[in-house]
C-alpha cells in the first residue's frame, strides 16, 4: 500500500509538473504574441501575465521536488511539501476570488498601465514604433479608442499616431483625426481601443490557461491527500521501529 501511494504521489507530482510547465507555456505564448510588444511589456501592460509566468516556475519546482519527496518517503519532508501546496492552493482561490469580485479592477489597472505608456508617444522612439506596431496589427486606436489621443501630449493638436491608420500611404492620415465623429474617423483611421482588441486578440489562450489553472487545482488537492496519506505511514513507520 506504501509503494502505491509513493506511486501515486509521483505521478500526481508529475502532473503538477507537466501543468507548470503548460502554465509557463501558454503566459510565455501570451506574453510573446508578437516581439513588437516587448517595449508594452517592460512599462507593466502585461503584468498579470508575468506573475502566472513566475507562478508556473513555482509550480513547475514544486512538481519537481514532491517527485523526489515522493521517491524518499521522508515524513518531514512530505508535511512540509503539503504545506507549502496548501499555501499556493489557498493563494490561488484567493487571486480567483478576488478577480471574480473585482474584475473592474483588474480592468481599470490594466488600462492604467497602456495610457502611461501611450502618454509617452512621440517622446520615446521605441514606445512609439511597438503602439505603432500593436495598432496596425490589432487595427486599433488609443486605448479605450481614438478619442483618447486628446488626453496624450501628442495628440493635443488633434493628431493620432500613425499607427492608427487604415492606409499608411499619406503623412496626413493621423493628422487632425481624434476630434472628428466616428462615423467620418472610420475613412481614415482605426476607431476601436486597443485594450478590447487584446481582450479578443488573446482570447483563446486565456481561456486555456484558465482551464490549465482548473485542472491544476484539482490535481494538487489530490498530491496534498497523497502526502498527508505518506507521511502519516512514513511517521508510523518510524515509531513503529
Amino acid at each position: 500500500m506504501g509503494c502505491f501511494t509513493k506511486l501515486a504521489l509521483f505521478i500526481v507530482n508529475f502532473a503538477i509538473f507537466a501543468a507548470g510547465v503548460a502554465v509557463v507555456a501558454l503566459a510565455s505564448m501570451i506574453i510573446n504574441t508578437d516581439n513588437t510588444y516587448g517595449n508594452l511589456l517592460i512599462n507593466g501592460i502585461f503584468t498579470l501575465p508575468i506573475i502566472i509566468l513566475i507562478a508556473g516556475l513555482i509550480i513547475v519546482i514544486i512538481g519537481f521536488l514532491g517527485c523526489c519527496g515522493a521517491l524518499k518517503g521522508s515524513s518531514c519532508m512530505l508535511k512540509t511539501y503539503a504545506f507549502i501546496i496548501i499555501v499556493l492552493l489557498i493563494a490561488e482561490i484567493t487571486l480567483g476570488i478576488l478577480l471574480l469580485i473585482y474584475p473592474n479592477k483588474a480592468e481599470e489597472a490594466i488600462k492604467d498601465g497602456m495610457d502611461k505608456v501611450f502618454y509617452n508617444y512621440g517622446i520615446d522612439e521605441a514606445t512609439e514604433k511597438s503602439i505603432d506596431a500593436i495598432e496596425s496589427d490589432l487595427k486599433c486606436c488609443g486605448v479605450d479608442g481614438y478619442m483618447d489621443w486628446k488626453n496624450y501630449p501628442y495628440g493635443q493638436g488633434g493628431n493620432v499616431s500613425r499607427g492608427c491608420c487604415i492606409e499608411d500611404d499619406s503623412d496626413e492620415c493621423f493628422m487632425n483625426k481624434n476630434n472628428l465623429p466616428e462615423e467620418e474617423a472610420q475613412k481614415y483611421i482605426y476607431t476601436k481601443g486597443c485594450y478590447a482588441a487584446l481582450k479578443d486578440d488573446l482570447k483563446d489562450e486565456t481561456i486555456a490557461l484558465g482551464v490549465v489553472l482548473f485542472i491544476m487545482a484539482i490535481v494538487q488537492v489530490l498530491a496534498v491527500t497523497c502526502a498527508c496519506g505518506l507521511a502519516k505511514k512514513s511517521s508510523g513507520s518510524t515509531h513503529y521501529a
